[in-house]
């Protein structure tokens, strides 16, 4: 933060919260990032039924600045929007949306406005922000142009034609007060506000930037809903027009008003059913109708052409002409695709009126990691079927490649990917369980269940995250990925660091479920001599030091690649070290590795369908930057970061936080420093393991030993599950968290 002079403006940042977990850090990080001493951010969060109230009170216990403040229930975005205004006390409020944000350097630009021009508002312009990290600067951005000196709203009349949102402006205080301006309660309460401020404004200054970057999400929005909460529309327009009509100030602006009015009913009809459920269609013209007439002016500010046609025909009430118009337009837009849209739809296909049979809701489907062995969150959840849910029979979709493995496996029942059994299974079974995704030819039924479970905590960037980062990307079609996550019903979460992470990464209408990992269930509550059996048939000697090292798949690099050398790591331990190298699933076994395991420390553990063994049989894990360090951290057993390459993997692949700087334990970038570590102990040490203590409270937090059990009995069986049972301290805040990023 900055020293503020004392002749400059002080800001207040008004930010409601609510339920906005995957966004709201970077939006206050946004802010914190730009103040002046003396400034304020004041956030009211409003009850969230997420972990948005976790993730504000930690950015409000490091950092003064922020004023945090609650009503006594959920109050609306309006009512804390008033509630913010009442504990500002400076010089100029502006409204943040907590899953927006500022752009670098706005807030100087707007405060160097509002010092050089002392207007009632300054006007910023902002830009669209879509999900692909595409910015679109405000259509009417050009009205801002020209205009160094503060102007009144009959000099740029036009303003009021920008979006009406109470965001893009900074409001001098003083002037709320003196001219009663607040936010009423319900949807659109932009409406009521923010028109009489223009209107009654004596100066306003024209900031030609874009300064607030207007998220354009995917979910969550009233935009984006079909119901009958458009209806308030019209109450705020009834506020608005009749505050027009009687306030003196104000009476010159009705027509103009008026025809805003009409302009943005006519938007949300124009939406049809993406707006307005179809029986509530002519209800909203109605009353729409009965609005616009109770405050028509005494001239009525008709546009030319079709658009004046549809307000004359709305003042009118003439629902069934309205709706003539708009059928003679949309078929003079589909004229032009009707037979190619004919083509290939003479009748329903034998397939899709197979998709009309009844699922069976006794089966469920499974597949993981692309059709590999069963394995992981997927296995779990299929073996506590067995327990609490008997009836209903898994069955694994495995890939061609790995189809006789599967059969040498035996134990489980399963069809081979892209076969007519496969098709038939897809067709009928009731549930779907992945850790990747299935098929993109899949048409997934309304009375069908997926269950997304996610294959690792992330550190690297993971979903719509990855978008800046080609190599990781390797030609993702993210339009496809979204259309993929739009059919998952569940997701699953083992913290709520990867919460807030999921939430942002895989914009979709699901529901996530904070139930922990079912795969570390055996880590928290291991089978009596599974650790004993697995170092016998591992071969790891009596008394030796049993040391597991996963490197993590690098994009590009299509073999192992070891990232530190076994031999120089084998010769400068103890002589009672065993080393165990499980190598990422991408990879193929290392002959260089199978060598080396004639000399009898080293054991190579890629071959196994299951990584949970091996973590039960060792010791320690040395770890680059593979998930696999979140899942041992449930052992509580020492981990060592090796990362040598660290600022290259980072630049290349994105991650959420350093590791560097808050690792589970020791950090070594070299193997003369891996080496001494294990020769000193150090990676045992008291503050070693203080580190993995603050890492597995962090990063292990749901994991309880109960995660198959929570997810069958409310995935599969429709019960509501108790929460996780804490194992461990309350996590402590990231310090290093990456909020600058695409999703």
């Amino acid at each position: 933060m900055q020293s503020k002079l004392d002749n400059m403006s002080s800001l207040a940042i008004i930010i409601p919260v609510y339920n906005v977990a995957g966004y709201v850090r970077q939006c206050i990080q946004s802010v914190l990032d730009q103040i002046e001493a003396g400034d304020q951010i004041v956030v009211v969060e409003d009850h969230s039924t997420d972990n948005s109230l976790h993730i504000v009170e930690e950015m409000a216990r490091r950092h003064s600045e922020i004023l945090l403040v609650r009503p006594e229930a959920n109050a609306g975005l309006g009512r804390a929007r008033n509630l913010g205004i009442q504990k500002s006390t400076a010089d100029y409020l502006l409204f943040l949306d907590s899953d927006d944000y500022f752009f670098p350097g706005s807030l100087d630009a707007i405060r160097a406005r509002c010092d050089a021009t002392n207007p009632d508002l300054v006007m910023f312009d902002y830009a669209r922000v879509y999900w692909n990290g595409r910015k679109a600067r405000n259509m009417l951005g050009g009205l801002l142009e020209g205009h160094p000196e503060p102007v009144v709203l009959s000099e740029v009349p036009d303003l009021l034609k920008i979006i009406n949102i109470a965001t893009n402006k900074a409001y001098r205080r003083v002037f709320l007060e003196e001219n009663d301006l607040w936010f009423p309660s319900g949807y659109y309460e932009d409406v009521p506000f923010t028109y009489p401020a223009f209107c009654l404004a004596e100066s306003i200054s024209l900031l030609d930037r874009v300064c607030y970057a207007y998220r354009q999400r995917r979910t969550g929005s009233i935009l984006l809903s079909t119901d009958s909460r458009h209806f308030e529309l019209l109450k705020q327009f009834e506020t608005a027009l009749d505050r027009f009509q009687t306030e003196v100030k104000l009476r010159p602006w009705l027509p103009v008003v008026w025809e805003r009015a009409a302009n943005h009913i006519v938007a949300v009809l124009a939406k049809g059913e993406q707006r307005l459920p179809r029986e509530l269609r002519k209800q909203f013209f109605m009353d729409a109708s009965d609005l616009l007439n109770r405050h028509s002016p005494s001239v009525v500010p008709y546009p030319p052409g079709n658009h004046g046609l549809k307000y004359k025909l709305i003042v009118s009430g003439n629902f069934r002409g309205f709706e003539a118009l708009k059928r003679v337009n949309q078929q003079r837009i589909r004229g032009r695709r009707y037979k190619k849209q004919l083509e290939g739809k003479v009748g329903p296909s034998v397939e899709r009126l197979r998709r009309f049979r009844p699922v069976d809701p006794n089966v469920a489907v499974f597949s993981t990691m692309w059709g590999q062995l069963p394995r992981g969150n997927p296995l779990a959840i299929a073996e506590a079927l067995a327990t609490y849910a008997p009836a209903i029979q898994p069955i694994w979709v495995i890939a061609p490649q790995h189809a006789s493995a599967a059969r040498q496996l035996g134990g489980f029942e399963f069809v081979e990917g892209g076969t007519k059994a496969s098709q038939r299974l897809f067709q009928s079974a009731k549930f779907f369980v992945n850790d990747v995704n299935f098929p993109a030819t899949w048409e997934k039924r309304d009375d069908q269940t997926y269950l997304q479970t996610q294959h690792g905590t992330p550190l690297k960037f993971i979903g719509l995250d990855v978008q800046h980062h080609p190599i990781a990307a390797d030609g993702m079609n993210f339009s496809a990925f979204l259309r993929r996550i739009d059919l998952w019903d569940y997701n699953l979460s083992s913290s709520q660091y990867s919460t807030e992470i999921l939430k942002r990464a895989f914009p979709a209408s699901h529901e996530l479920l904070e139930y922990g990992y079912p795969r570390n269930d055996v880590l928290v509550n291991p089978p009596e001599g599974i650790r004993e059996e697995t170092r016998a048939q591992l071969g790891i000697p009596e008394g030796h030091l049993a040391v597991l090292y996963t490197p993590t798949h690098r994009d590009g690099v299509d073999q192992l690649d070891l990232g530190f050398d076994p031999v120089a790591f084998l010769k400068g331990v103890p002589d009672d070290v065993t080393l165990i190298i499980r190598s990422h699933h991408r990879y193929g076994p290392s002959s260089g590795v199978r060598m080396l395991q004639s000399e009898g420390r080293i054991v190579d553990g890629s071959d196994l369908p299951e990584i949970a063994p091996l973590y039960l049989a060792s010791d320690v894990l040395i770890c680059d930057y593979s998930s696999t360090m979140f899942d041992f951290a449930n052992l509580g057993r020492p981990i060592v970061i090796y990362g040598e390459d660290w600022a290259e993997y980072r630049r290349l692949r994105g991650t959420y936080f350093d590791i560097m700087e808050e690792p589970p334990g020791v950090v070594t970038r070299s193997m003369e420093e891996l080496c001494r570590a294990f020769v000193s102990e150090t990676y045992r040490s008291p503050s070693a393991m203080k580190q993995l203590d603050i890492f597995q409270a962090r990063f292990c937090e749901f994991d309880d030993g109960r995660a198959s059990e929570r997810v069958v009995r409310k995935v599969f069986l429709g019960e509501e599950p108790e929460a996780p049972e804490p194992l461990h301290d309350p996590p402590v805040p990231l310090a290093t968290w990456n909020v600058d990023r695409p999703g």
